[in-house]
């Protein structure tokens, strides 16, 4: 037996199935009931409260939440959002429009910023930082 034939049996065989969406694995099904129930939840009562979850809970919650905001599962014009609830406890609630930090909330660029050619008036750090070529390296 050659060294290619040797290598060849060494390695394992490749399945000809392509694995399965995500959308149809177990943990993106569970997730997805997950963030279905807690939807519901939220509409019904407005706020869920989780008292004193564990670091595994917080986590798991936050997987939850995440995979209702990527796939669209938030109430039109409502966006869920995370607090504090006393302490150690957890609180979800929908809040309405978009988030504040959200790209259709940041304001168009109007016109292009100028910038000067060559700076004349300097800030006194910026000044000693420009002359002392140690701070630059």
């Amino acid at each position: 037996m050659d060294q290619q034939s040797s290598t060849r049996a060494a390695m394992p065989a490749v399945s000809s199935e392509s694995p399965s969406p995500y959308s149809e694995r177990p943990v993106a099904q569970a997730r997805r009931a997950k963030a279905q129930e807690l939807v519901e939840r939220l509409l019904v009562d407005g706020r869920v409260r989780f008292a004193q979850p564990s670091d595994h809970e917080v986590a798991e919650w936050r997987r939850v939440v995440n995979y209702a905001k990527r796939h669209g599962m938030e109430p039109e014009g409502r966006r869920i959002e995370k607090v504090p609830y006393g302490g150690l406890g957890l609180e979800f609630f929908l809040a309405e429009g978009p988030h504040p930090h959200a790209r259709s909330q940041r304001p168009a660029a109007s016109r292009p910023v100028r910038v000067p050619a060559r700076l004349v008036h300097l800030h006194p750090t910026v000044a000693v930082l420009r002359d002392d070529d140690r701070h630059l390296w």
